[in-house]
């Protein structure tokens, strides 16, 4: 039997949901040592699918036939973002990383390192009002009005830079080998305290959460061990494990959470020379670039990492999946730490995921991969990392 919109209603009245009403300066324009250059953030939104909403769900269904995705996206969204190619330019970055792992800091760093290689400011980098407006997320750019291939992102002749969550072995099987990847680990410990502090709140009265009080509930849950319902990509284990298994290609780049806390100007040297930008950034352009992206300055300037442009723009363009828009949600919290999931969990439930993640992974413990990424960076890029 075909399934039709009326059965899920991808599409809903704007009326439906509270209205949005910040508002945003207009692009703000930039001069570098070559050219004019904008951050874009007053561009007209993408028209609206040529194909209707029943016909991108059937063909979203169709290749995709185990897909799951949060509800507040569009099938016509996650279609489009899942079909999405790379430029032939080799310059686009793509970000894919499990939740609450470092995808906004990651994605930051590399758009203020684009900044300062197409020879602008800092200040001028950071004039955007959220960071999605100069960051594409892919699943999520057609219901903010963002195509994928034609939103200009600033400074674009250096960097493209894209956000996503798939898994990273899916990730390079749908975007192939003409874009750069970046893929980012973290202690599955702090991972999952990270994520129910996140989500708890957030979506508090959910089924699947709802019923689980703490950390410890959360760690037991299917949820947290299947993780269907981010696009069945698996839980954080089979993504480390796909991660860990891609390190060798030369267009993938694995990054700690951990070592970006620990020494963030090299972090940043790193990153810059897989975006082969080093010969524009200087070790005192990483500090300063570190100091602007430091956890303490991105606090300082939460708003711009809130998501609250793309919840706007859902509303305004009424493309929102069955759930409504996304709500705007805190990504700079004052717990960016490392080592909360330990001290969280109790020693039985905290052993237990450190089992699950070895025996997934075939490594002994996350510590033992970070020290091998380690190894790999000061082979194939002359860092020495711990």
């Amino acid at each position: 039997m075909p399934i039709t919109a009326a059965e899920e209603p991808w599409w809903r009245s704007p009326t439906a949901m509270p209205w949005y009403s910040s508002s945003y300066a207009a692009a703000a324009t930039m001069t570098s040592s070559s050219s004019s250059m904008s951050l874009c953030l007053s561009q007209p939104p993408c028209a609206s699918s040529s194909t209707s909403a029943d016909d991108d769900l059937r063909d979203l269904r169709a290749r995709f036939p185990w897909m799951v995705y949060p509800p507040s996206f569009t099938a016509t969204s996650v279609l489009r973002g899942l079909t999405f190619e790379p430029a032939d330019s080799g310059n686009d970055v793509i970000v894919a990383t499990f939740v609450k792992s470092g995808t906004t800091w990651t994605t930051y760093l590399l758009h203020l390192i684009r900044a300062i290689a197409a020879g602008t400011t800092l200040e001028q980098a950071d004039a955007f009002d959220d960071i999605q407006q100069v960051v594409v997320e892919l699943t999520w750019a057609y219901d903010c009005g963002q195509d994928p291939h034609n939103w200009i992102q600033p400074f674009e002749k250096i960097a493209r830079i894209f956000k996503s969550h798939l898994s990273p072995s899916f990730a390079t099987e749908l975007h192939g080998d003409k874009a750069k990847y970046v893929f980012v680990l973290r202690d599955p410990l702090d991972v999952l305290c990270s994520e129910f502090n996140f989500f708890q709140p957030k979506v508090s009265n959910a089924p699947w959460i709802k019923h689980l009080a703490t950390v410890d509930d959360f760690a037991k849950s299917d949820h947290w061990n299947d993780h269907a319902w981010f696009f069945n990509n698996g839980n954080v284990y089979e993504y480390h494990r796909q991660a860990w298994e891609l390190r060798d290609l030369p267009n993938v780049m694995l990054v700690c959470f951990e070592d970006l806390k620990e020494d963030l100007p090299r972090e940043v040297a790193r990153l810059a020379q897989f975006m082969g930008v080093a010969d524009r950034i200087d070790a005192d352009a990483c500090h300063k670039i570190a100091d602007v992206a430091s956890h303490a300055a991105m606090r300082s300037k939460r708003e711009k990492f809130d998501e609250h442009w793309m919840s706007q723009q859902q509303v305004e363009l009424g493309r929102f999946g069955p759930h409504g828009p996304n709500e705007t949600a805190e990504k700079v919290t004052t717990n960016g730490t490392t080592g909360a999931g330990k001290r969280a969990l109790s020693p039985e439930v905290a052993a237990a995921v450190q089992r699950a993640w070895s025996e997934t992974v075939g490594l002994s413990s996350y510590e033992e991969m970070r020290s091998k990424i380690g190894v790999l960076a000061a082979l194939r890029e002359g860092y020495f990392v711990h």
